[in-house]
This record gives structure tokens, sequence and C-alpha cells, in this order.
């Protein structure tokens, strides 16, 4: 076995040689027959050749980056304040209230005046006047006006008279008489007031002597409305001047 070895080891070494020598061979056939000087060639292979550096590549300026554009308005900065963490509970909003006008008052009556019902009493109650009967704004009985309306009662005469001892001297000496009818007001207290002459006698002597005595000599009964109480109302009175007795 060990002889067998060595005679292949052998022809390995036999056979390696042959091909280097065959390669050999077939190098230099192919140098000499192209006419290649093998020192030239390899001379000029090393030879340096000397080459300009490059210039610097010129900076890439990058250009400066877009603002990204907000998709809404930004608020204004907060006024300062001390540094503070607020707490997870939200303070609720206030309520804005709205100024409501005033609604226009309206009545079931047309009148003069601002309120949205009519009346002239001092008690309260359904109707539109001071009381009676009627569905008018006065104190009467009937209509719709808004004014005190009718009297129950008008005024009576209570105390007071005129006799010939009240007529002037000047007239009593001239012996002349007459008849005066006067107009007054009876107030709530029964005082006479405001006196004129409606129909005159002729002598401003007589006319003026009755306006004085019926304001200052007599009284009567006020005129009453429906709850009984004295209101201001007009009077007529007729007076007679005779210096004796009347003739037929």
């Amino acid at each position: 076995m060990s002889y067998v070895n060595q005679n292949k080891g052998s022809q390995r070494i036999k056979s390696l040689v042959a091909v280097i020598v065959i390669h050999a061979v077939l190098g230099y056939a192919l140098v000499s027959g192209t006419g290649v000087d093998i020192s030239s060639a390899v001379s000029d292979g090393f030879k340096v050749i000397a080459l300009s550096p490059e210039p610097p590549p010129e900076p890439v300026r990058e250009p400066a980056p877009k603002k990204a554009e907000a998709k809404e308005a930004e608020g204004a900065a907060s006024a300062e304040n001390l540094k503070a963490k607020p707490t997870q509970i939200v303070a609720p909003k206030p309520k804005v209230k709205l100024k409501v006008k005033s609604p226009v008052r309206a009545a079931p009556k047309p009148g003069p005046g601002n309120d949205a019902t009519a009346g002239a009493s001092d008690r309260k109650g359904p109707g539109f006047g001071a009381g009676g009967a009627g569905d008018g704004t006065g104190s009467g009985r009937g209509g719709d006006g808004s004014g005190g309306g009718g009297m129950v009662s008008g005024p009576a005469h209570k105390s007071g008279a005129i006799t010939r001892k009240d007529i002037p001297r000047a007239v009593w000496k001239s012996g002349v008489g007459g008849t005066v009818v006067a107009r007054f007001m009876v107030e709530p207290d029964g005082r006479a007031t405001a006196c004129e002459i409606r129909q005159s006698s002729g002598y401003a002597e007589l006319d003026n002597e009755t306006c004085r005595l019926l304001t200052t000599r007599f009284r009567f009964e006020p005129a009453r409305d429906a709850q009984g109480k004295g209101i201001r109302a007009a009077y007529g009175w007729r007076q007679d001047w005779w210096h004796g007795r009347r003739k037929n």
C-alpha cells in the first residue's frame, strides 16, 4: 500500500512541472512573436501620471424651511400672572343676561295714560272706575269716560240766609230792588267758592253783595259719589232784593 501511494505522488509532481514548463514556453512565444519589450512594458506600467486636483464641489445651499401655515388664527399671548397650577375643576362661564325691552302695556279700553288698567277708586276690583254700575272708567253709573262721572246726590243748602238788613245802605236809600241769579261751586267741606253772576239785578251793589254773602255766610251739604265721599259740585242760587212786601 505504501508503494502505491509514493508512485502516485511522484506522478503528480511530474505533471505539475510539465504544465508549468508548457505555460512558460507559450508565454515566451507570445511575447517574442508580438515584438513587445517586456522590460519596457513593465516600466511603462509603473509610470506616475501627475493629475491636477479636481476643484472642490460648490456647497449646496439648502432652501430655508417654510413655516407651516396655521389652519386657524393663533390667539395673542396671555397676560402674566404668578406661577401656579390650575385645579382640575373648571369654573363655569358666567351667563350673559340679555337686556329685554319692556313690553308695551295694552289696556282693554283706550285712554291717554300709560297704565295697563283703568280705575278711579282706592280699592282693587274688577272694574275700570271708582265704583257703581256700568263698565265706564269714571265714578258714575255709566259711560266710558275717564272723569269723575255723575254724582249720586247733589249739594243741598244747609245754613245761611240773606235778609232786608243785608241790603247795601246806598241801595236802601234809593229804594231800588231786583233779582240776582248766581252760580258757585260747593266744595267737599260745604263752603261756597267761585261765585259768578248769571243774571244781574241791574245794580252792581246788589250783585256783588249777593256773591259776598253766599261765599262767607252760607254752608251746604256737599255732593256725594257712589262711596258716599264728598265731591265738588256746582250749585245755583236766586236772591230777590225788596224793600217791603212784594207786590203781585
